[in-house]
């Protein structure tokens, strides 16, 4: 008999989150483990599985990780994962546990998770960014989340906004991630090292342990080259917003990840330039920051929103 929990698994680079929550979202267990992500595909696949062994009595599982996903769940490349390419994720992970697994991009997830935990039970349609280490997003339209033709849509990270801008980890040049995400601003700071040596703030950190984190902090404390960084990283991202906003009239643009974590003020910040970036074509549509709850529940919204055939949201 179904007893209403769901077990989840966040598969990132750096960690393996596991959690099991009720329909209503309530979580009853985590338990976090380092990604062992060096002995290729079986070995991490055999990790998962041992995870899953901590827990008991629950229905069908969710696993997400950050890669191109197909509609049969099967992953195109994931440059975090070592030795992944084409992977029928579905199949390995439902012979393993011998039971039923849904199978999702990690964004994409996160997405369905604003549908069902979040406020955007409200929206028919909106699109969904999330803004961290890298960029990624998933798009609801007429209640549904898109998935394309083949399951790969929602890639929103990898629009390219700045023709023959830095060359993404895709292979493209001026993707959104390769311009705003926390590593691309990074990557910007440490490319200007004239300009660290120049700030009182930065030239205190070693450039090996330099995070985004200390760019905001930097901005917040009034360093110039800081908020200068900053800056360009939110024209960035209005740039893409305004662009998505044209291209799928959304009633909301929600927004998650860890960048949004470092500044109270970044949400309206970028809701003004993403207005001015829109001209004549200004809508008023509300950029929402997304709770962390909302994207530690991705994976469980996945196995309740395909476990109840996605209609019932």
């Amino acid at each position: 008999m179904p007893n209403g929990n769901y077990l989840g698994f966040d598969v990132g680079g750096t960690k393996i989150t596991a959690v099991l929550a009720s329909r209503e979202g309530k979580i009853k267990k985590r338990v976090e483990a380092k990604t062992r992500k060096l002995k290729g595909v079986s070995d991490l696949i055999g990790q998962i599985h041992s995870i899953g062994k901590q827990f008991d009595s629950y229905d069908d599982i969710g696993v997400i990780f950050p890669a191109p996903i197909s509609k049969k769940g099967v992953s195109l490349f994931a440059p975090n994962l070592m030795g992944w390419g084409v992977v029928d994720l579905k199949q390995r992970l439902r012979e393993a546990f011998n039971k039923e697994v849904y199978v999702e991009n990690d964004a994409t997830a996160q997405a369905i998770s604003v549908k069902l935990f979040d406020r955007g039970k409200k929206y028919r349609n909106f699109v969904y960014l999330v803004v961290g280490t890298g960029i990624g997003g998933g798009i609801f339209v007429n209640d549904e989340i898109y998935r394309g033709g083949n399951g790969y849509a929602g890639e929103l990270g990898h629009a390219v906004i700045l023709t023959n801008g830095p060359v993404c980890g895709c292979g493209r040049r001026g993707c959104i991630e390769a311009l705003a995400s926390g590593r691309a601003l990074v990557r910007r700071a440490a490319e200007n090292s004239k300009e660290i040596r120049n700030s009182t703030f930065l030239s205190s950190i070693p450039l090996d342990r330099l995070s985004a984190e200390d760019i905001f902090s930097g901005k917040e404390l009034g360093d110039p080259f800081c908020t200068l960084l900053v800056d360009e990283t939110v024209y960035y991202l209005s740039v893409a917003i305004s662009n998505f906003i044209d291209e799928f009239d959304p009633e909301a643009v929600f927004l998650g990840g860890g960048l949004m974590k470092n500044d109270p003020k970044l949400v309206s910040e970028l809701k003004e330039s993403v207005d001015h970036e829109l001209g004549k074509y200004y809508r008023n549509v509300p950029i929402i920051k997304v709770s962390d709850r909302t994207i530690d529940l991705a994976p469980i919204a996945l196995s309740i929103y395909e476990s109840s055939e996605h209609k019932k949201v």
